[in-house]
């Protein structure tokens, strides 16, 4: 019988695991040992207990920290039950993204994993936190590991001497505890999940857990999931929705949940293989590793092993649209490696907790994203008159439902601007994405009206590249695009107007460089650069014309970029 969502995300998943206790729920890269039901929801209990007595009340701000560990899990819910509001914290931004989130959400205490404590010390007293650590290392079996480990972070600076900032020490109170369970309130807020938007401006994503709850509940008539089952758990639990969706729907599910810290796609295969995984989710880049470029095919890797992969039945892309020339490929792949999956699709939002559709890859029609979930209500909409459009048509997409999201965080002009109410009083999010309705009632996936793009597994706001670039003395302007790559999904293009064509192009790049990976990351390094002495096109309202160079991309470069596998350095002078 099917529990109804509308309750905690705690008491839900209770709900769900009251018959399946003695079934294993977590296992961990870093340990052998396998987590019952019954001793996961005693644990998360015990952290409640503890965070309780720690000040946390109902309402609170908390900041997490957290990589896929089981203490990172117990954590999530345990902070659930007492009402807290969790704010995921992302351990790959650095420290200066680190203190923007902090001044948006204004925690009253972070907890975070002791490795990344560096990028909250120096913040502190100057925002008014306080911390709690708890080791990366508690569940290895590795003790000689574990010490190496623990020597390293002091080496480092990352620990913290009072035991009552210490995670570890404060579970080691056996006393009793009493704490006050949250009062459930419907569509409450429960969590923050960061997001740059369709426009690369950071925003803080409200969200509320009975939402979540929606979201698996309608999942489960798109995926047939038995108790059981081993689902990978590859993608980050703590500041990423779709991690924190993988979760919950593992875990609601009776499944056990595989936790690894190993999320590259390097070693995806290797992972799939140690936990005989039988559900996995990755972006393209993931699944892209299990194939190899022989000559102009894809062709499965030469390091696969027959059979190696005979446990695997789902297998679904997210994050991104999945190539046309690999998907065959994959597919090839997992055939030769014994898997009955074919590689599905699945489309979703920070702003929907995750997962609006689904390809499930056995039963849906291939090129498509499947079917919407059965709780949200979706309309696809004309931009200009947002009329329905006709199925078979294209439009941008609208959702309704429990699991869309409150607002953005202390932003209601942001807010504004995606949320709408129709004749009726329904509450709708635009999303900025176009879809397709087929006959067979799947959605087809048509593109962005925005224009972040995802470029290996890290989404790329190019507005920001741009803001950032302009501050070099010797860029007059500049507009990124997308360049689709067979391996990356996509690589940045830049395309910059220089003050100067004497420059020495060699020496601004290193500056360009440097800039770039100290405020952003490598991912966002150019693919391919193209100079001119001119201003850019602009349109007749006097912004720059994106779209002439998106299609100049398409018409004038596409061979010589394919043909190329080192940076295009074209200068139109």
């Amino acid at each position: 019988m099917r529990v109804n969502p509308d309750m905690s995300k705690y008491d839900y998943l209770l709900e769900n695991n009251k018959n399946y206790m003695n079934y294993t729920a977590l296992t961990s890269s870093l340990s052998n040992r396998k987590i019952t039901y019954e001793e996961m929801h005693d644990r998360i209990e015990k952290y409640a207990r503890i965070l309780y007595k720690k000040g946390i009340r109902q309402g609170d701000i908390i900041g997490v920290c957290a990589l896929n560990t089981p203490e990172s899990v117990y954590l999530l819910y345990a902070l659930d039950i007492i009402g807290a509001i969790v704010v995921g914290y992302s351990p790959l931004d650095n420290k200066e993204k680190i203190k923007r989130d902090i001044e948006m959400t204004k925690p009253k205490m972070i907890i975070t994993v002791d490795m990344m404590y560096s990028n909250f010390k120096d913040y502190e007293k100057a925002l008014n936190f306080s911390t709690v650590l708890y080791s990366l290392m508690e569940s290895c079996d590795n003790l000689k590991m574990k010490m190496g480990y623990e020597a390293l972070q002091k080496t480092k600076g990352n620990f913290k001497l009072a035991p009552s900032s210490n995670l570890h020490h404060l579970l080691k109170d056996d006393s009793k505890i009493d704490y006050q369970k949250a009062t459930y309130q419907k569509r409450g807020l429960t969590d923050i999940v960061f997001t740059g938007g369709s426009t690369g401006v950071r925003k803080g994503v409200d969200l509320a857990g009975d939402g979540l709850n929606y979201v698996v509940d309608g999942m489960n008539d798109l995926f047939k999931a038995e108790p059981g089952m081993v689902h990978l758990g590859n993608i980050p639990i703590g500041h990423m929705v779709f991690g924190r969706y993988n979760l919950h729907v593992a875990l609601c599910n009776n499944m056990e949940f595989a936790l690894t810290l190993d999320a590259s796609v390097e070693n995806f295969y290797d992972e799939l293989v140690r936990t005989h995984s039988e559900v996995a989710v990755g972006g393209p880049p993931h699944w892209v590793s299990l194939i190899e470029k022989d000559g102009d095919k894809f062709v499965p890797s030469k390091r696969l092993k027959k059979g190696s992969l005979k446990n695997l039945i789902y297998a679904t892309s997210g994050g991104e649209a999945k190539k046309a020339t690999t998907v065959e490929a994959i597919n090839q792949a997992l055939e030769y490696c014994g898997s009955s999956a074919k590689l599905g699709d699945g489309f979703g939002a920070t702003e929907t907790w995750a997962t609006i559709a689904a390809n499930n890859g056995r039963r849906n029609t291939p090129g498509t994203i499947g079917n919407a979930n059965s709780n949200l209500k979706i309309k696809l909409v004309d931009p200009d008159t947002l009329e329905e459009v006709k199925k078979g048509e294209k439009g941008l997409l609208y959702v309704s439902g429990p699991a869309v999201m409150l607002g953005y965080h202390n932003n209601q002009a942001e807010t504004d601007k995606v949320i709408s109410y129709d004749a009726s009083g329904e509450r709708w999010c635009n999303l900025g994405d176009f879809l397709q309705e087929t006959e067979t009632g799947e959605y087809k996936y048509v593109g962005r009206q925005k224009r972040n793009f995802v470029s290996g597994i890290e989404n790329i706001y190019p507005e920001q590249i741009e803001e950032l670039l302009t501050t070099l003395p010797e860029v007059r302007e500049v507009v990124v695009t997308p360049v689709s790559d067979e391996i990356r999904q996509f690589i940045p293009y830049y395309h910059i107007s220089v003050y100067d064509e004497n420059i020495d192009f060699e020496e601004f790049e290193k500056k360009l460089n440097k800039l770039v990976i100290s405020k952003l990351s490598e991912n966002w390094l150019p693919g391919y650069i193209e100079y001119t002495k001119e201003p850019l096109v602009r349109m007749a309202n006097s912004k720059i014309n994106v779209t002439y160079y998106q299609n100049k991309d398409i018409t004038e470069n596409q061979d010589e970029m394919k043909n190329k596998k080192v940076k295009v350095l074209k200068k139109n002078f």
